[in-house]
């Protein structure tokens, strides 16, 4: 299996940082495509076994798997630059763009050969970094062998789920755009860590480790959060008000407003 990355981006870079390190693709069947020559150095530093290049079309020649991890608004431009060297019979297509449907894939893919290519759309969130993402996969076209394998691929860079491709954008509210929602919520409680009187460095500690014990607690007990809530509270306790508090300043909406605002 041969892949090219075309887009070595942020996403598209830790895509490849992620494969390479991985037991399923040797890093010397990764290709990497940039637009800048400082961007293909960066990723080399990941693995010299990589190959890095500016061409996308010398790229996805021999290219198996074709993952495709530009921004939306370059998409059409880039994909219309080597779609007349693509072989639809040997060569599978993903996006990493987000928003763009299979119909528009279809669209900006058809090179003329009559044959619609097996595509895969996937959203990571930005944890992919760390092998700790949660990335949605939809696919059309693909048979069970050629899923499972790019759902292993994925796993090997956190927890993948496959979807229809009717809830990519809700997955993209949860777990995408959904990283940044968790990291408000800390932020916001590290601020009030520092005005009850601890350090901003304490308050960081405290609350990062707090999120991890309540995380771990739910993964030990295979509970939802309301289990874990009941315990900790008790009529009339600080813990009760400070939940109550909470709900009247509007914290569970103010969640899930944000949730449907961002689809």
């Amino acid at each position: 299996m041969k892949i090219a990355i075309i887009g070595g981006g942020n996403m598209g870079g830790a895509i490849a940082k992620g494969i390479a390190a991985g037991s399923l693709v040797p890093a010397a069947n990764l290709t990497v495509t940039a637009h800048t020559q400082k961007t293909l150095d960066k990723i080399k530093g990941y693995d010299a076994a990589i190959t890095t290049t500016l061409d996308n079309r010398s790229a996805v020649k021999d290219a198996d798997l074709i993952i495709i991890a530009v921004k939306p608004w370059l998409l059409e431009e880039v994909v219309v630059g080597f779609r007349d060297l693509l072989d639809y019979s040997r060569q599978t297509i993903a996006s990493v763009v987000a928003g763009v449907s299979f119909e528009q894939l279809k669209t900006m893919l058809d090179n003329g050969s009559g044959v619609v290519p097996v595509m895969y759309r996937i959203i990571p969130n930005t944890a992919i970094s760390l092998g700790e993402s949660v990335t949605f996969i939809a696919a059309e076209g693909a048979s069970d062998d050629q899923l499972n394998f790019v759902v292993s691929l994925f796993d090997e860079l956190g927890q993948t789920i496959v979807v229809d491709e009717s809830m990519m954008v809700a997955g993209t509210s949860l777990a995408s755009c959904g990283i940044a929602f968790a990291l408000k919520y800390l932020d916001a409680s590290i601020q009030g860590g520092v005005e009850l009187g601890f350090t901003p460095e304490e308050s960081r500690a405290i609350v990062m480790q707090t999120m991890r014990g309540a995380l771990e607690m739910m993964k030990h007990n295979q509970t939802m959060p309301q289990t874990e809530i009941d315990k900790v509270t008790t009529p009339g306790g600080i813990t009760l008000k400070g939940l109550a508090a909470m709900e009247e300043a509007g914290f569970v909406p103010a969640v899930k407003a944000g949730l449907f605002k961002s689809r």
